[in-house]
């Protein structure tokens, strides 16, 4: 076990209080015959001083309306009652141990009363033979008895309300005092929506109306409930709140439909020219689109016939420019045919501009990679094309020359002889063997072909990129480690200065208080050390170690507090075992000064015990403080906690200061 508790330490050192106690009791009683004594205005230090005594280690737990009025009831200990009195109460009704009105006073046989649990937890922890607190005589149990006339008296005494500084007037019997309190408009009570404010309870009822941040409201328009601290963040991003358009001023949209507005209708967003693909860089709000169409047709005329122009070039398409008579002549006759062939040219132009359009740069750097089949399709049927037009013309001319007749005789057999020698293949080849393809299938395999081979390039580069990325990051990742290792050294040596110019006073803040509280009840995490901290800048070394959950008989019921000495610089000039008081603070962070109850105890040196000796490892396994420091019922939902922070303040007293 990394640390062990020391369970004794406590229970070791109030038994050495109580002696001290014993004798400031006997002062008490003789300063209670002074009549100028202001026994209330000492009530404090008294109490102070006596928290050894009546603590044992443990911190006062109250009952719900003790705590939800921000005053101690003490009822946990079940100590003598701490209210302010209307009237001057007697000193009768005091018990001279706790210094607090006696509650369920016992009166020994010697004549003195004390509070039941006071009396009976004196007799118990008294190491020797008990003997009365105040004059000393013999005493046991059996020679105490409840004192019920006494009671009487003390519970029909007037009181304020505990809550008188928050605003109550009230004054009531102590016997009525606990129903009031459940009843008090100005009791601090825990949100039910478990929120870290504390109303009022007049004001819980507008608090969870008006001011809780995690109440549920309704979103306006999509009706979606949410806490009403992220209300606005949805509000911001919700799908069908109204919108209104950057462009076109227009308010009738929703979120959800402003970027289809954007791309479809609105008349003012800006869009590209259509002819963008063709070179036109222009770009226009959409109202004005056909104006500039209109105005710059000249210039998209001209960008088309540059694109067409350049595909002719680059496929090597040489088109007929016979424009002679007897091609006009035979024009109705070889009406069909011709309409057929440059329909089929025509088309191919269409398919190729198209794909230019398409795919834009690559097209220049794919056309003069057309196979040599494609260009003979293209002029082959432009042969086909010059052949019935001269045929044609031959049979409608007779008076033409005789060679006239040798080019139309040659031109019919070309023609015959291609048909015989297409007749005996099959349909699906050439002339050449080579199987027939549609121009416009040809064109996107080798479009395909010559993407796969960019893409395989860039990937290829895309792989050396990764190379020499991993190889900076590898880099970048050492250069890392190296700085972490640096900026942990830094963080341990402010730290530690921190730790000695704090000068015996140091503030642990616990942040994520949550996170470790959960730790600690599922066993993960069970206890947690505060950074090393000094007495003053050569003196002793400390830390504080917290278990959120309790330890040992206090688990799951108290937060447990205990102080470790550690092995130092200077430990060799200094006095051992450690001799002095050691102030243990939990800190309530409530933001109204005046309504903070700060839990403070007191540790006061043991030398015999292994807590204060030399430390003889890094740090002491032996500590000393309190296992029942504070219930974790009035720690939970409290202001102690703030902002998921816990703040444990401990002060260092030498006995030579």
């Amino acid at each position: 076990m990394d640390d062990f508790v020391d369970r004794n330490n406590s229970s070791e050192g109030d038994h050495h209080v109580l002696s001290t106690a014993l004798a400031w009791s006997q002062n008490v009683s003789g300063v209670n015959a002074d009549t100028s004594y202001d026994r209330n205005s000492d009530l404090t230090s008294r109490q102070n001083y006596f928290s050894h005594v009546h603590r044992s280690g443990q911190m006062a737990s109250g009952s719900g309306s003790d705590y939800s009025s921000g005053f101690q009831l003490n009822q946990g200990r079940e100590d003598g009652y701490d209210f302010e009195f209307v009237l001057p109460r007697e000193d009768k009704y005091d018990c001279p141990i706790c210094l607090l009105v006696l509650r369920e006073p016992y009166q020994t046989e010697c004549g003195h009363r004390f509070c039941q649990n006071c009396i009976k937890r004196w007799l118990r922890e008294t190491e020797s033979e008990p003997r009365c607190p105040v004059d000393n005589a013999p005493l046991g149990e059996g020679q105490i008895f409840p004192d019920n006339f006494a009671k009487r008296e003390i519970l029909a005494l007037l009181v304020q309300c505990p809550n008188h500084k928050d605003g109550c007037d009230t004054q009531v019997v102590l016997k009525q005092l606990k129903k009031h309190l459940n009843t008090c408009e100005f009791a601090f009570l825990p949100c039910p929506n478990r929120c870290s404010h504390m109303p009022l309870r007049k004001d819980l009822t507008n608090h969870l109306e008006e001011m809780c941040p995690l109440r549920l409201l309704k979103c306006p328009t999509c009706h979606i409930e949410l806490q009403a601290e992220y209300l606005q963040k949805h509000v911001d991003s919700c799908p069908l709140a109204s919108v209104k358009c950057q462009f076109c001023g227009n308010e009738g949209l929703i979120r959800e439909q402003l970027q289809r507005h954007l791309n479809n209708d609105c008349p003012k967003a800006v869009i590209d020219c259509e002819f963008k693909e063709l070179g036109c860089k222009e770009t226009v709000e959409r109202q004005s689109m056909a104006k500039h169409m209109q105005h710059c047709q000249q210039d998209h005329m001209q960008q088309m016939c540059t694109t067409i122009v350049s595909l002719v070039r680059l496929l090597q398409f040489k088109p007929s420019t016979s424009c002679d008579s007897s091609r006009q002549s035979s024009t109705q006759t070889g009406q069909g045919e011709e309409g057929e062939q440059q329909s089929s040219s025509l088309n191919a132009l269409s398919g190729l501009l198209q794909a230019s359009m398409v795919f834009g740069p690559q097209l220049g750097q794919q056309l003069p990679q057309l196979p040599h089949r494609l260009r003979q399709q293209l002029s082959s049927d432009n042969t086909l094309s010059h052949g019935s037009s001269e045929s044609s013309s031959s049979r409608s001319g007779e008076a033409m020359g005789r060679r006239d007749d040798e080019r139309i005789a040659s031109s019919r057999t070309q023609v015959m002889s291609t048909i015989s020698m297409t007749s005996n293949h099959n349909p699906g080849v050439d002339l050449e063997g080579a199987p027939i393809v549609p121009l416009h299938q040809d064109f996107e395999f080798q479009s395909l072909k010559c993407q796969n081979a960019t893409q395989d390039e860039s990937l290829a580069r895309h792989e050396q990129s990764l190379v020499e990325i991993q190889q900076k990051n590898d880099t970048l990742e050492r250069t890392n480690r190296d700085l972490r290792s640096k900026v942990k050294n830094l963080e341990s040596t402010i730290a530690d200065i921190e730790g000695r110019t704090c000068n015996g006073t140091y503030l642990w803040k616990i942040k994520n208080y949550s996170k470790f509280r959960r730790e600690a009840e599922h066993g993960d995490t069970t206890a947690i050390h505060s950074p090393p901290f000094y007495s003053n800048f050569y003196g002793y070394k400390l830390c504080i170690r917290v278990n959120l959950n309790g330890v040992d008989s206090a688990r799951g019921t108290h937060l447990s507090v205990f102080i470790h000495f550690m092995q130092g610089e200077y430990d060799d000039i200094l006095e051992w075992p450690f001799s002095g008081r050691i102030v243990l603070t939990v800190l309530d962070q409530n933001p109204v000064c005046e309504q903070r109850h700060h839990v403070i105890e007191t540790l006061v040196s043991e030398p015999h015990l292994a807590a204060f000796q030399k430390p003889v490892t890094p740090r002491n396994h032996k500590g000393f403080g309190y296992m029942e420091f504070l219930p974790l019922n009035i720690l939970d939902n409290s202001t102690y906690i703030r902002s998921d922070t816990l703040l444990i303040k401990a002060f260092i007293v030498n006995s030579s200061t």
